[in-house]
């Protein structure tokens, strides 16, 4: 599960993902330290006020005193001591809205005609969101604000590997799903928060939440898929976060992490993913060297060229439990099993068609048959009258091999 022990949806804090990055980075002290102790020096913050009110022009208090009133309600609510600076971006005609943060101000940024396109409340929404920016770098003492600057360094950093970037891509979906939560509790209605999204995203003035949750379900029955944008999740599936989150669902974090994260992808792994992927694969290898009749020395020697210091275990994961996390996994998982499998297949020649009958049993175990004979039957360049054919001759030689009880591969 995404969380394991969620709080209830009305308290504001940041997700799972969140929390078990920032552990992990807190766990290099190192970087830990580094990035912790660099602080925005004073010609920095100088230089970036200038440059913004180069940009923008700033909207002050008294000509503006209920966006600021609206603001203060937020921030009071959230329980944050930011001070508010609210500008609008000069010939910038997008629908848009960003914050900086710098020390205890929160600056705020509206791009395009938003003052006329938002309605009061949807304008709290708005502004709930930015605020819920702040919010999030300051709490526990800015240690989640770190972990962000520490991920899209990382991140942007080209020699950096496509896990850490999409760490980094993971942890942006989740903090905007964060921010529209603020958003949320603050308007305490997911409606105005889903049509201050669409209206800034379409330019529309008049916009129908409900008929939007409709097509954003639609799109959920015909598309699997995970989020594929790079900082903020697709409107549909922020919409749909809303929804669940104001009606409480109890499955509200696990539908979420589907949203966001998808099924287990070769493709797109990120550092935590890349470790399950680890461990998945010497499970899965676990599993073919069971029975002592395999262990030969170029199946043992495979096992280290996957992982250097490979120690056969002494006891048996039920199988049902890798057939499992193998089902739910994307396609490009349940085919890099097949490939391991073929993998030990093929390492030892000596022991004629009985590697080919493990596997074969063992991709039968798994669920993975046919997509293990697609493999087998393109690598080998054989058809599929070949591949009967030994098929069954390799089985029932499997069959009169007699095995010990602690050799086989099925759980009592």
């Amino acid at each position: 599960m995404e969380n394991p022990t969620p709080l209830p949806l009305q308290i504001l804090e940041p997700f799972e993902y969140h929390k078990k990055l920032k552990a992990h980075f807190k766990s290099r002290k190192k970087t830990w330290n580094w990035f912790s102790g660099e602080k925005l020096k004073e010609q920095q913050i100088q230089e970036f006020k200038t440059n913004l009110l180069k940009n923008t022009y700033r909207m002050d208090r008294d000509v503006y005193p209920e966006l600021y009133t609206t603001a203060d309600e937020i921030c009071k609510k959230l329980a944050i001591d930011a001070k508010v600076f609210i500008y609008q971006e000069n010939n910038s005609t997008q629908f848009n809205a960003g914050i900086s943060v710098i020390n205890a101000e929160a600056h705020i940024m509206l791009s395009g005609n938003l003052l006329n396109l938002l309605t009061k409340e949807e304008m709290k929404a708005l502004l709930a969101h930015e605020l819920s920016h702040y919010l999030f770098y300051k709490i526990e003492n800015e240690e989640y604000e770190i972990a962000q600057r520490i991920v899209l360094a990382l991140a942007n950093d080209s020699r950096s590997e496509d896990a850490i970037i999409e760490t980094a891509r993971i942890f942006q979906l989740y903090l905007e799903l964060f921010c529209d939560a603020g958003a949320l509790l603050i308007c305490e209605d997911h409606h105005v928060v889903i049509r201050t999204l669409v209206k800034m995203n379409t330019g529309l003035s008049e916009v129908n939440p409900e008929s939007y949750l409709e097509q954003a379900k639609e799109i959920m029955k015909g598309d699997t898929e995970s989020s594929q944008h790079h900082t903020h999740p697709e409107s549909y599936i922020r919409s749909l976060a809303l929804m669940l989150r104001f009606e409480k669902d109890e499955e509200y974090f696990d539908k979420i992490k589907k949203m966001i994260c998808g099924p287990l992808n070769l493709n797109s792994l990120d550092i935590f993913e890349q470790v399950e992927m680890s461990e998945l694969t010497e499970r899965l290898i676990q599993l073919i060297v069971r029975p002592k009749w395999i262990n030969t020395a170029s199946i043992m020697n495979l096992c280290t060229k996957y992982f250097s210091n490979f120690t056969k275990s002494e006891s048996l994961e039920k199988i049902e439990a890798i057939a499992e996390r193998i089902e739910s996994a994307h396609d490009s998982v349940k085919e890099y099993a097949c490939y391991v499998l073929l993998d030990f297949t093929m390492v030892d020649s000596d022991l004629e068609g009985l590697g080919m009958g493990h596997t074969l049993q063992i991709a039968e175990l798994l669920s993975i048959s046919k997509e293990y004979e697609n493999i087998v039957r393109k690598e080998l360049k054989l058809t599929a009258r070949d591949f009967k054919q030994i098929q069954e001759r390799v089985i029932k030689e499997l069959e009169q091999l007699t095995e010990g009880k602690e050799d086989s591969i099925y759980n009592e």
